[in-house]
């Protein structure tokens, strides 16, 4: 299984969770959160997390954590990652 984290843009619903995402970095289970690509299936995950440091830090200080996408996924996803991972063991 794989993880992937990025800058997180957010949209205009973002603001009904923003502080939960500020202040709660551990357990954001009860925002039922899901992530999806351009295209729009949702991808499966086990886990996911908004870690928003916008009052600490100057922009861009949000990033987005996806935990668990399951293979083959994570390579049609993310190939590049799976080519740079691969290589260390070759």
């Amino acid at each position: 299984m794989g993880v992937a984290f990025g800058q997180f843009e957010p949209a205009d619903g973002y603001a009904a969770i923003q502080n939960q995402c500020s202040t709660n970095h551990h357990d954001q289970t009860v925002l039922d959160l899901s992530v999806q690509t351009e295209a729009g299936p949702v991808i499966p995950c086990a886990g996911l997390a908004i870690l928003d440091y916008s009052e600490e830090l100057a922009p861009p200080c949000i990033e987005v954590n996806i935990f668990g996408i399951p293979h083959p996924l994570y390579g049609e996803l993310f190939p590049q990652h799976v080519t740079l991972y691969e290589r260390q063991f070759s």
